[in-house]
């Protein structure tokens, strides 16, 4: 599927001036994740995050939390890395993010889509309270397409996203300053009537990889 980009304007690097290049560098799992859901028991705890809209939406179009009946029907996951390990004069070229499926997903890829989204800020899964807090930015320019081709394979199965190069440079001056990438995942996929859910491993979970931030 083809990705959309964030497309409020431009930024190039953590660090202008970089003699070597590294390939790659392995930020790992998150720090902190939620199950941002309304009647989630362990919302920072959970093993498993669960993921879904209402069929056309992949957040509440009334905004965060939302004021729509249909509220609930809302389900997403938030996600912050720590970024401290990175070099300094780590030159941004861009970033992925992987996330491994669980058991009883029941996803189509081809009528759904999933997406990642900036968040306006950092949070601690431990004091996390939901609706209060950051938010996913809304508009479908903050956004971008993730790779779900596989995420109906089963357990252990996985979807992509790419983040380029050409990014905002407010957002990268901002990892760069609290060295912290922020971001919700989010879904449309239909859980009130058809039960379509894409359930994806937290870094609680003991047998499936949780999320993974990797920058180039």
């Amino acid at each position: 599927m083809n990705r959309t980009s964030f497309l409020t304007s431009c930024f190039t690097a953590f660090a202008v001036n970089v003699s070597v290049a590294i390939a790659q560098f392995d930020v790992g799992e998150p720090d902190h994740d939620v199950w941002v859901y309304p009647h989630a028991g362990n919302p920072g705890g959970d093993p498993v995050i669960r993921l879904w809209g209402d069929g056309v939406n992949d957040i509440n179009p009334t905004g965060y939390p939302g004021t729509l009946e249909t509220q609930p029907y809302f389900s997403h996951g938030f996600f912050s890395w720590n970024l401290s390990n990175v070099p300094r004069n780590w030159r941004w070229n861009g970033a992925t993010i992987t996330l491994t499926v669980t058991p009883d997903t029941n996803y189509d890829p081809q009528r759904y889509d999933v997406y990642l989204r900036l968040l306006s800020d950092s949070f601690n899964e431990s004091t996390w309270v939901y609706g209060v807090g950051p938010f996913p930015f809304p508009g479908n320019n903050n956004r971008i397409r993730g790779d779900d081709s596989r995420a109906a394979n089963g357990p252990g199965s996985t979807i992509t996203f790419r983040i380029p190069r050409n990014v905002p440079t407010n957002v990268l001056q901002s990892w760069a300053r609290n060295r912290r990438m922020n971001f919700a995942i989010t879904c449309t996929a239909d859980y009130l009537v058809q039960r379509q859910i894409i359930r994806i491993a937290s870094e609680e979970n003991a047998i499936y990889n949780g999320p993974r931030l990797v920058l180039d």
